[in-house]
């Protein structure tokens, strides 16, 4: 038995070595040939031996390759090395998809089987490297560039007609929560209510500005008003007492000719 597992690892070490010797081969027959020819046009350094290998910037260790050789270079590459080392080559290749102002990366489409490979691949390797790091940005404060950015991101979006509407209808005969209640009362306490700014006011001219009512919005007005005169919570009907002369005023000449303003209220 121990022959017969002795037998099986040679065998599969050979078989492996032979991959491995075929994929060097692709590999060195690309770089080699690069090395006695001139080419002309957009084309990418290449390091024959990855930096992150140990690889050189000198002469004999760079070669000059066209966009799609500098991508199958990578590719063998992840094939022709293990554990650490491969695991660098394949952030090398995921790398490759990234565009800048001097490059124009290989545009060839990958099979959806290299992709899946690809992704597999560098996500297990990402995982485990990442594994037990804090998060680069965790607890540092946001700058007041990226607030800026963020609040320009979140008001630049513009819903469509269509979502719009779908979220009316969504919404629609919804009530509110105890929970959410609550919420939106702690969110407004402490809250000055006063008259409105200039500011706001003109704000609020200028959006509703050529804006019609809706039909039937006069008949709506009018039937609220009617209502709360029938159940006497319309604000005419409520009186306050003025603090510092006998008159019980509605809450509109209230403030207009009483507490604070009344003309009885004795000065200091």
């Amino acid at each position: 038995m121990p022959f017969l597992l002795d037998k099986i690892l040679r065998e599969s070490e050979v078989i492996l070595n032979k991959r491995m010797n075929k994929y060097n081969t692709w590999y060195n027959r690309i770089t080699e040939n690069a090395k006695t020819r001139a080419l002309d046009g957009y084309k990418e350094r290449h390091h024959i031996i990855p930096r992150s290998l140990g690889g050189s910037n000198s002469k004999e260790n760079l070669v000059d390759l066209t966009a799609r050789e500098h991508f199958i270079c990578h590719w063998l590459l992840i094939k022709m090395y293990s554990g650490e080392s491969k695991a660098k080559m394949i952030y090398a290749l995921n790398g490759m998809k990234r565009n800048g102002q001097y490059t124009e990366r290989y545009e060839t489409k990958i099979t959806s089987r290299v992709y899946e490979h690809l992704k597999k691949e560098f996500s297990l390797v990402h995982s485990t490297t990442m594994k037990g790091r804090p998060a680069h940005n965790k607890g540092v404060p946001a700058t007041e560039a990226q607030k800026e950015k963020n609040r320009l991101a979140a008001t630049g979006r513009v819903m469509s007609p269509e979502s719009v509407i779908k979220g009316v209808a969504k919404r629609t005969g919804q009530k509110r929560t105890e929970e959410q209640k609550a919420r939106i009362a702690a969110g407004v306490t402490g809250i000055k209510k006063g008259p409105m700014s200039e500011k706001e006011k003109e704000k609020r001219s200028i959006a509703l500005k050529g804006k019609k009512k809706p039909a039937g919005h006069g008949d709506a007005i009018s039937a609220t008003v009617a209502k709360l005169l029938a159940e006497g919570k319309h604000y005419t009907q409520t009186k306050l007492q003025c603090p510092h002369c006998p008159v019980r005023a509605s809450k509109a000449r209230y403030n207009a000719f009483h507490g604070d303003r009344c003309k009885h209220k004795s000065t200091p």
